[in-house]
């Protein structure tokens, strides 16, 4: 092989290398209910996450969705009933100043929506979003309060 055709071949390397690279970025899963309470949640997301579209390959699934359920089970969401959850690269729980916070269920600002209070809020998202370096690698759900009532989600 003369100079050029190496030359040619490493810079076809250099291409295919780049083109890979950008295809794998991390990917964040937002996994959400067709009712108002997810909904409310959804928007809030989808708006934060427009910030983030360069750094992330973003996916949506409906939980309801029965061709989702795989997906859910094999992640460790919630095998019953939960009604929002933002994963990133499979990934739903971070530690942000020493705090477990865990991106299930819905945000704080979701307060007094009844039994699936998370404890995660959109600044906490989109720092983790920022420093995913946050992301504990074992996820954790969070504990429900029982004594709260079912939302409407």
């Amino acid at each position: 092989m003369n100079f050029k055709n190496k030359i040619a071949f490493i810079i076809a390397i250099l291409l295919f290398l780049s083109i890979f690279a950008q295809e794998a970025k991390p990917t964040v899963s937002v996994f959400y209910k067709e009712k108002e309470p997810s909904q409310k949640v959804l928007a809030k997301v989808k708006s934060l996450l427009t910030d983030f579209q360069k750094n992330y390959q973003i996916e949506y699934f409906n939980i309801d969705k029965k061709e989702n359920s795989g997906l859910i089970a094999e992640i460790g969401l919630p095998s019953e009933h939960f009604p929002f959850a933002v994963v990133i690269d499979k990934k739903f729980t971070a530690v942000i100043d020493g705090k477990i916070v865990s991106f299930v269920h819905f945000p704080i600002f979701m307060k007094g929506i009844g039994r699936h209070e998370g404890n995660w809020s959109l600044h906490h998202l989109k720092t983790v979003l920022a420093q995913p370096k946050l992301l504990y690698p074992q996820n954790f759900l969070p504990v429900l309060k029982e004594e709260a009532t079912d939302c409407e989600d």
